[in-house]
C-alpha cells in the first residue's frame, strides 16, 4: 500500500487492546496494515490493510510481510523472535508486546506472594519457567541485541491483566456472570484483598501508541497498565454497584476456594508506572473504576453472550461447591463468634 503518510505494522490489532491500538494509530493519521490470522475481524473507524496468515510460523511470516517497509511495527501477537528477525533492517522501530510473568515470582497464589512493590522494569526476570513465561526474557533479550546491532530501535512493553470490551480473558466475569444467572451471594477469597495491576484496553493502547511514537522510548522497556490498582474487592463491589445487583460478597480463605473469583486468588502485584509517565508523558484515558464499570456493562450487554470466557480467568466453581462452602463457613463463623463472646 503505497501512502505518503507514516506506515504502521501491527502483528494482531483485532484483540481487546489491538483495536484500541490501531485505533490510536489511525486517529494520528497512519496508514495502518494488520498482519493477522483472520478468524477474528474488527471494525475501525478508517479503512486499514489486513495480511492474513499465521504470525507464529516462521515461513508464513517471511511469505506474508516479504521485503516490504515500514516506519513502524508493533507486535501484539505472533512469534516475536521471527517477527523481529524478519522485520529487522525494514522498520524504523519495533515494539514488542510482553507480560508481567517475565518477573521473577508473579505466578505465586495469594498469599504466598513476597514480592516487593510496585515492580521496576529492571527487577529480576525468569528464564527457566516452562512454556510462555520461560521464553518471554528470551525474546526481550534478542529484540535488545538487535536494537545494540542497529537492526530497528527495540522497545518492550509489559501488558498487565487485561481488561475490557472484547476479552474472553476476564477476571471480571466471574462476578458479571453469577449475577446474570441471579446469584445473591459470592464467595471473595481472602476477602478479595488482592491487588493484582489490571490495564484497561484503551489505556493500554495510548501506551502502546506513546511507546512507539515518543522518541526517548527507543531502547526501552516499559510496565504497562492503570495507574490506579484497585483490590479484587473494590473491582467486585464497583460491578455489583454498576449492574444493579443484590450480591451479598462473603470472604473467605483463599485455599478453601480456589476457582471462584481467580482475580482474588492471586497475589497482590503492582507494576511501577514511574518510567511510563516520566519518559512517555503517559497518563490514563479511563480511570480505573470507570473502565471497570464500562467493562461490567460490556460483558452484561448482547455482544458478549456469544462469546466464550476462559474459566481460567472467569472462575470454574459450580455453584453447588460455592454453596456448600458458604454454608460451612457461616457455620463456622457463628461457631467462632460465639466463643469469642464468652
Amino acid at each position: 500500500m503505497t501512502s505518503s503518510r507514516p506506515t504502521v505494522l501491527i502483528v494482531g490489532g483485532t484483540g481487546p487492546s489491538g483495536v484500541c491500538i490501531v485505533e490510536e494509530f489511525l486517529a494520528a493519521g497512519y496508514a495502518v496494515t494488520i498482519y493477522h490470522t483472520g478468524r477474528h475481524e474488527a471494525d475501525y473507524t478508517a479503512p486499514t490493510e489486513h495480511i492474513h496468515g499465521d504470525p507464529r510460523d516462521e515461513t508464513d511470516i517471511r511469505d506474508k510481510l516479504g521485503s516490504r517497509r515500514w516506519d513502524l511495527a508493533v507486535c501484539t501477537s505472533g512469534r516475536l523472535r521471527s517477527l523481529a528477525l524478519c522485520l529487522a533492517g525494514r522498520v524504523r522501530r519495533l515494539v514488542g508486546i510482553t507480560g508481567q510473568p517475565v518477573y521473577l515470582g508473579t505466578m505465586q497464589p495469594t498469599p504466598a506472594g513476597t514480592l516487593a512493590l510496585p515492580i521496576p522494569e529492571n527487577a529480576p526476570r525468569q528464564f527457566d519457567a516452562s512454556g510462555y513465561t520461560g521464553k518471554v526474557a528470551i525474546g526481550e533479550d534478542q529484540l535488545f541485541e538487535q536494537h545494540r546491532q542497529g537492526a530497528f530501535e527495540a522497545v518492550v512493553v509489559r501488558y498487565p491483566g487485561v481488561y475490557g470490551p472484547r476479552g474472553s480473558l476476564s477476571h471480571e466475569w466471574a462476578v458479571v456472570r453469577r449475577i446474570l444467572d441471579g446469584r445473591t451471594r459470592m464467595v471473595l477469597p481472602h476477602d478479595g484483598m488482592a491487588y493484582f495491576q489490571r490495564g484497561y484496553v484503551e489505556n493500554l493502547g495510548r501506551l502502546v501508541f506513546l511507546a512507539a511514537t515518543v522518541a526517548q522510548a527507543s531502547g526501552e522497556a516499559f510496565n504497562a497498565g492503570d495507574e490506579t490498582v484497585l483490590s479484587a474487592r473494590h473491582v467486585a463491589e464497583l460491578i455489583v454497584d454498576e449492574l444493579g445487583a443484590p450480591m451479598e460478597l462473603i470472604g473467605v480463605p483463599a485455599q478453601w476456594c480456589r476457582g471462584a473469583y481467580p482475580l482474588a486468588e492471586k497475589s497482590s502485584l503492582i507494576l511501577d508506572m514511574g518510567k511510563a509517565r516520566r519518559l512517555l508523558g503517559y497518563t490514563d484515558r479511563v480511570d480505573a473504576q470507570t473502565a471497570t464499570r464500562l467493562t461490567a456493562r460490556w460483558l452484561a450487554g448482547p455482544q458478549a453472550r456469544a462469546m466464550e470466557f476462559s474459566d481460567v480467568f472467569g472462575g470454574r466453581m459450580p455453584y453447588a461447591d460455592e454453596d456448600r462452602i458458604l454454608d460451612a463457613w457461616q457455620v463456622a463463623r457463628q461457631a467462632f463468634e460465639s466463643h469469642a463472646r464468652h
